[in-house]
């Protein structure tokens, strides 16, 4: 083989290899980990600049805060497990039924979100509590 047709070959190889990569990397899907996922993230259509948007806050300790109007409206634990959060927290009944309105005190629930569309800066749940499914696209708020 010339010289010439070995760095014709070299170039060919290594070109190849760099498109490669930089086309894998940007098909491939964001998966949420521990570290991915501890932050602060505004839920639905809310704007992180805007007080009274419903947050999450994942700790990076496995404790969890959702806010409302400002309020913290549900406290407790999380953990992450196959793209599945799985939370358990301490939240008055209406803040997950409204027909609940009148109980008062604190109640432990148990939530499941199967999260999907993951990107670097948000993602897309269905959250499972009890006999309710409701559906949550999650922005991660920049600090």
């Amino acid at each position: 083989m010339t010289s010439s047709l070995r760095r014709f070959a070299a170039i060919a190889i290594a070109s190849t290899v760099f498109c490669g990569a930089a086309w894998s990397q940007e098909t491939q899907p964001a998966s949420l980990t521990e570290a991915t996922l501890a932050g602060k993230w505004v839920v639905n259509l809310g704007q992180c600049s805007d007080a009274n948007a419903e947050f999450i806050t994942f700790g990076g300790n496995g404790a969890v805060e959702s806010m409302r109007e400002g309020r913290a409206d549900a406290v407790g634990f999380w953990r992450l497990e196959a793209e599945k959060i799985y939370l358990s927290v301490l939240a008055p009944p209406a803040r997950f039924d409204e027909k609940l309105k009148d109980v008062k005190g604190y109640y432990a629930f148990d939530i499941l979100i199967a999260t999907f569309n993951v990107t670097a800066d948000g993602f897309e749940g269905v959250g499972i509590l009890g006999d309710q499914v409701r559906y949550g696209k999650f922005t991660r708020c920049k600090a």
